[in-house]
């Protein structure tokens, strides 16, 4: 809400950008699927700006590219013979979503895509303790998103995104005996800036 509340005062002083630009927010539920058993889904957040890519086109899709920060991982639970643990691997991730919409009129839109995305940060946390896991877990991982999508006449909108993992993130002695992908699901909420007129 800060970053749009913040676009929202640059836009007030008349500023116009050179293509059309979003800004979005919302809460996401992640999880890791795979060979692991014992995963499951916890909440996070989403915040990134995506851009019109301009180009002369004949065919109503268009192409949009953009940056967001993602807050996913997943809960988990294990037995270490003291009784049975919770907690969860919070991973943060810098994402490259490079997605096409098709508008179905009257503001409604689906969109697909690839979203190469970057580690940032893995913690393992349970109990009050914390442990970095970045060393279990690959630097890079790509997803395919997919969505739909409403926009309001005001510029706002809504919009759903599932992002399931098509590379193994784990990067450990066990990385070919576990075979473990990410899997986003995100609800935003949207304000897209119009660009200038030709």
């Amino acid at each position: 809400m800060a970053i749009i509340a913040g676009m929202c005062l640059v836009e007030s002083c008349a500023f116009r950008p050179c293509t059309d630009m979003t800004a979005y927010f919302g809460p996401v539920h992640s999880r890791i699927t795979g060979s692991s058993d014992s995963w499951s889904g916890a909440w996070g957040i989403q915040a990134g700006a995506e851009a019109l890519v301009p180009c002369n086109r004949d065919f109503p899709v268009s192409a949009w590219g953009g940056l967001n920060i993602s807050m996913q991982g997943a809960g988990w639970e294990d037995d270490w013979g003291e009784g049975l643990q919770t907690g969860v691997t919070r991973l943060w991730y810098l994402n490259v979503p490079l997605t096409v919409r098709y508008p179905f009129g009257s503001g409604f839109y689906g969109e697909a895509g690839l979203q190469p995305g970057f580690l940032l940060s893995a913690k393992d946390k349970w109990d009050g303790q914390s442990e970095d896991w970045g060393e279990y877990l690959k630097t890079f991982d790509l997803g395919i998103p997919l969505g739909l999508g409403y926009n309001f006449p005001n510029n706002f909108g809504v919009g759903l995104r599932v992002t399931p993992g098509v590379l193994n993130i784990n990067s450990s002695e066990w990385a070919e005996s576990y075979t473990d992908r990410n899997l986003v699901v995100g609800v935003h909420a949207r304000y897209t800036f119009k660009g200038k007129e030709k």
